[in-house]
């Protein structure tokens, strides 16, 4: 009995289904699926019922279920008292972040995450939203930082900040002097923007077809929110980025929406599998700034 088939027997029923359970151990469906036949074949039993959901256990499966998730916990709870056991915690943990979280709100507090605990080394890689999330999925990191609205079956999400979406244009365009813009202001815009995968696209330009019934084309996109802010500075009409990129740049121009626009960024993730690991995961949901009554 190979501890990797308990457990792809464990995530098939906390996870309800053999595609989210692959999702969460990184590994192919088919995988998890010789995982389920070979401890079948191994223990004599049919683990499921007959043409029934993954979450029908016979009862052989039951108790091999059982077994197998007290034999996880256990190893779970030696390898945390391994890490105890040392004077100092280290390892490598590895951060997928989309462009805002990933350059205005995660440096400041991994800079005290680092002051903490200095042998724990942290890797952030910063892309767009989707691609972010795929690299959880295919185990690339350990967690991920976004502001994307569909996440991966079988992780767990947790809301982490706000952010707010403004309008930034010239110091010379006709809007600058105002106070606020409505979504239907943007209409004969020439707007710059993000690529494909980029939250802070998806967010407002659902939000404008929402509120006018028609979408709203982008000619010009740009893979980092740094090009769009730039692309601005030197001509281009305006663009809508995070207030947080908008920050103090000078040469151009911001202007809130009214309504707000706003959207929240989550902390996805999988299973903890190092002391590093839990320790970072458990320090940034404590830092966040998210509030649960918003």
């Amino acid at each position: 009995m190979d501890f990797r088939e308990l457990q792809s027997l464990v995530e098939v029923m906390e996870k309800g289904s053999i595609s989210a359970a692959a999702a969460s151990l990184g590994i192919s469906q088919p995988a998890v699926s010789k995982h389920i036949a070979k401890l079948e074949r191994e223990m004599g039993v049919k683990i499921f019922a007959r043409g029934q959901k993954c979450s029908n256990l016979t009862v052989e499966g039951e108790v091999l279920y059982k077994f197998a998730r007290k034999t996880i916990s256990q190893l779970a709870d030696i390898k945390r008292d391994f890490s105890d056991i040392a004077d100092d915690v280290s390892g490598i943990v590895r951060i997928s972040a989309s462009s805002i979280p990933g350059d205005f709100i995660l440096p400041a507090m991994l800079v005290e995450f680092r002051r903490l605990y200095p042998n724990i080394e942290v890797e952030v890689r910063i892309s767009d939203s989707r691609e972010a999330i795929e690299k959880l999925v295919t185990r690339e990191s350990d967690i991920s930082v976004t502001g994307h609205g569909r996440h991966a079956s079988g992780f767990n999400t947790v809301p982490f900040a706000r952010d707010e979406l403004v309008l930034i244009v010239a110091p010379s365009h006709p809007f600058a002097s105002r106070e606020n813009v409505t979504l239907r202001d943007l209409e004969n815009m020439d707007l710059v923007g993000r690529v494909t995968g980029s939250s802070t696209s998806r967010i407002w330009e659902d939000a404008y077809k929402a509120h006018t019934g028609k979408g709203k084309h982008v000619y010009l996109k740009f893979g980092h929110v740094s090009a769009v802010v730039e692309a601005v500075r030197n001509g281009a009409e305006g663009a809508v980025v995070s207030r947080l990129a908008a920050g103090e740049v000078s040469g151009v121009t911001m202007i809130p929406f009214r309504p707000t626009l706003m959207r929240t960024f989550s902390i996805t993730y999988g299973t903890m599998t190092t002391k590093a690991m839990e320790m970072l995961l458990d320090f940034l949901k404590q830092k966040k700034n998210y509030k649960d009554d918003e």
